[in-house]
């Protein structure tokens, strides 16, 4: 018996191949294909390099400094945060929290004032003067459910320069201590 060799017709792999080269070759040039590149693009901190940012605008700094100054008379110890969420502020029924939150989910408030247990005892609202409509309708919304709360709301305006912290402590916590009132001021009498 006559060993043949097989004889392999390659004309077609070499087309498949070919296509494949020049795919690859295509993949490459655009940048596409490879897993670096494809790293690269799904990587969030490389393709939107991260910088520092500018929390407070100057009228919110200048109001956060008078804001501080009067917390620092109700409640000694405690916290003023900027730019909360409306969702870190209040409580609502876990069985609807999904859809209250998609709901609300973007409102946020400018300031709010906390005691030193970092309970919300007051908020404060930057408005805007030339809202747009959507923008409005936010703010109406934020307000309803801050009016839900019962706490006190102040509108700040961004034109304020002074005044005294005794009486913007007024403004900010309007509510009359009643009997049960807990103070976290070491001289309160209770």
């Amino acid at each position: 018996m006559v060993k043949r060799r097989a004889r392999r017709y390659r004309a077609p792999m070499l087309n498949l191949h070919l296509s494949s080269a020049f795919g690859a070759w295509l993949n490459r040039l655009t940048g596409q294909g490879n897993a670096a590149g494809a790293a690269e693009l799904s990587d969030t901190v490389v393709r939107w390099p991260p910088t520092p940012a500018r929390m407070l605008a100057s009228a919110e700094r200048h109001a956060h400094k008078h804001i501080a100054q009067a917390l620092a008379l109700e409640h000694p110890k405690g916290f003023l945060l900027a730019h909360v969420p409306l969702h870190k502020l209040v409580r609502v029924p876990a069985h609807s929290y999904r859809e209250w939150l998609s709901r609300t989910g973007l409102l946020t408030v400018d300031f709010a004032l906390c005691d030193e247990h970092g309970v919300v005892r007051s908020v404060v609202l930057m408005p805007i003067a030339d809202d747009q409509l959507r923008h409005l309708r936010k703010r109406e919304r934020l307000l309803r459910v801050l009016a839900a709360t019962e706490l006190p709301v102040t509108t700040w305006d961004r034109e304020w320069q002074n005044g005294a912290a005794d009486q913007l402590r007024g403004t900010l916590f309007p509510k009359l201590r009643g009997a049960g009132y807990y103070a976290d001021t070491p001289q309160a009498g209770h």
